[in-house]
């Protein structure tokens, strides 16, 4: 087996990036399913698109995070991945803010 580039990583670390996993596919795929619901409802359908934009960014985040995980980034790549979250937590508050508000 392979022994990971940069050291291993705690059981904490582990549990604090799962979380943030989960929270931030939970937040992705709520404000996916309220883009599709308000480009039904009233047939604009570029909301589907912002829906859409932010599960790339999602993906991209949840990707970067199993690349850290595995060891094949450096430590200092944490800080960036955790403030992608947070921008994408941010990203999809404003895009349901969008959607149900205006």
């Amino acid at each position: 087996m392979d022994e990971p580039l940069f050291g291993g990583i705690s059981r904490r670390e582990i549990f604090i990036e799962r979380f943030a996993n989960a929270f931030i596919i939970s937040t992705t795929m709520a404000t996916l399913l309220a883009s599709v619901v308000q480009a039904a409802r009233t047939g604009v359908y570029v909301h589907m698109l912002l829906g859409l934009a932010v599960c790339l960014f999602a993906a991209i985040e949840v990707r970067l995070v199993n690349w850290y995980r595995v060891g094949d980034l450096e430590p200092s790549f944490k800080y960036i991945i955790f403030m992608l979250g947070f921008s994408i937590a941010f990203l999809c508050l404003v895009a349901n803010m969008y959607f149900f508000l205006f």
